[in-house]
């Protein structure tokens, strides 16, 4: 049996990198009433770790709708359960304290050695280093990793159009944007980061068409392998909004409206093969390569590596969704909605539930709004599907 647990602030947490890091009260929110997300993309049989009573309604109905079967474990008992293996959505120091804390046995817990490396391997610094080994010398998309305040200005003055990316940080968080101005707060958030975390990367802003990215799993021996692609949406800053779930072919056919199949599958080969000789050995696991189409001149160019995420991701739970639940003929978006005040957020869903009402044909989603976590009147957050043929 293997336990899932919902951790998605770790990148926070490697950037923090102290046993002791607490995430703000509004991450811990989110944990708290998203921890049960792991249920729709683990295998029967597995648990997923939960802190809150679990609402077993939502969970009957997950099992009777969608064939969805897994064990719900909470904390406070985890120490006497046997596991097979621990499947965070990504280690970090803190979780690998927490868990002993809470009585997983350290056989089963990754030690200080290998999370050094792991962290290490999560620095964007790789990402810089797979960018430019995609592109080569010649290439259209290159990035920069800077140690020192002087060659920030520097680089800002020769791109005007750039963006400063700390080291780790969280999805859309950790970067600084210059459009056409390197002001003194540009500067001293370089030099603050410079001092913390080491170094920072520096890229151009290109001229996005298109967010996807390519999914891969790595199982630890120097094999990875290609799991499936992933449309997703962003702000004008670069933050999370929402994946775009369809079958494999229609997705590939959205992209070959910018490159050909060719380009594609080249893509696809070379990012595999240079994923396998940097993680392959050292990491088992999901990764993620964020990339982007973008303009150049007349013609369309992908961006091959914007950013790699070394552990369980949106486009990941999107892949195995959309194969697991969706119709093959219809679309769905999936979105994460944050709501201030008590009693939107179950409002918004039963809005949506009323005006998409759910159709189902053998297990799968045709059309509708379906909740992916139990919504109630204290709920901040929402996490569903809004599909469609």
């Amino acid at each position: 049996m293997r336990l899932h647990i919902f951790n998605p602030h770790t990148d926070l947490a490697l950037a923090n990198n102290r046993e002791n890091y607490m995430p703000s009260a509004n991450v811990r929110c989110m944990v708290r009433e998203m921890e049960m997300l792991p249920m729709w993309f683990a295998t029967p049989g597995d648990a997923v770790l939960t802190t809150a009573p679990v609402d077993r309604g939502f969970v009957a109905k997950a099992k009777d709708l969608f064939g969805v079967e897994v064990d719900f474990v909470d904390e406070s008992r985890a120490g006497s359960r046997q596991f097979g293996s621990i499947e965070p959505w990504g280690w970090n120091v803190a979780l690998r304290r927490h868990l002993s804390r809470i009585g997983i046995s350290d056989t089963l817990l990754p030690d200080g050695a290998w999370l050094a490396e792991y962290r290490s391997l999560s620095g964007r610094d790789k990402d810089v280093n797979m960018l430019n080994a995609l592109s080569g010398s010649d290439g259209l998309f290159r990035a920069d990793i800077i140690n020192n305040v002087e060659d920030c200005r520097r680089y800002a003055a020769d791109n005007p159009r750039c963006v400063f990316k700390a080291p780790w940080s969280g999805s859309g968080k950790g970067l600084r944007w210059c459009f056409g101005v390197y002001d003194d707060k540009s500067d001293g958030w370089c030099r603050g980061v410079i001092e913390e975390q080491g170094f920072l990367v520096a890229a151009p802003i290109y001229d996005k068409q298109l967010d996807f990215a390519l999914e891969y799993y790595s199982n630890g021996q120097g094999e990875v392998n290609f799991v499936g692609y992933s449309m997703f949406e962003t702000n004008t800053r670069g933050a999370y909004r929402g994946n775009i779930l369809q079958t494999a072919e229609r997705q590939r056919s959205i992209l070959a409206q910018y490159i050909s199949a060719d380009a594609l599958d080249y893509t696809i080969m070379s990012v595999g093969k240079l994923l396998a000789a940097i993680y392959g050995s050292s990491y088992c696991g999901y990764l993620g390569v964020d990339m982007m189409v973008c303009r150049v001149g007349d013609t369309f160019a992908v961006h091959p590596c914007v950013e790699v995420n070394m552990r369980m991701n949106m486009g990941v739970f999107s892949v195995i969704f959309a194969e697991r639940y969706l119709h093959e003929k219809s679309s769905a978006l999936y979105t994460i909605e944050y709501y201030a005040k008590e009693g939107e957020a179950l409002h918004r869903m039963r809005q949506l539930e009323a005006e998409h009402p759910l159709q189902i044909e053998s297990g799968k989603v045709v059309s509708g709004a379906v909740p992916l976590i139990p919504v109630a009147s204290a709920n901040h957050y929402l996490a569903y599907i809004l599909a469609k043929q």
